[in-house]
């Protein structure tokens, strides 16, 4: 018998394992990418308005009192 059967163990030999650990590093690729978006959209900050966030740096940087910063982010707190 010549050995070229489909049982035949040097058919393939030597390329035929790289696609079997290729696709397993993309799997493993894919699981990684999907827990990062995830986690991404699991830890967003909730509290994105652009108009609260300039307050708090004005209030930060010294630029109003606490009355001020207080009278202003309930107007814009309302007003969401």
């Amino acid at each position: 018998m010549g050995g070229h059967g489909a049982w035949d163990s040097t058919a393939g030999s030597g390329w035929i394992p790289l696609i079997g650990i290729g696709m397993q590093f993309a799997f493993l690729a894919a699981i990684l990418a999907a827990g990062y978006l995830v986690f991404r959209a699991v830890t967003a900050d909730r509290d994105s308005d652009p108009a609260l966030e300039e307050l708090r740096l004005a209030y930060a940087h010294g630029e109003l009192t606490d009355d001020e910063y207080e009278t202003r982010r309930e107007v814009l707190e309302e007003g969401s």
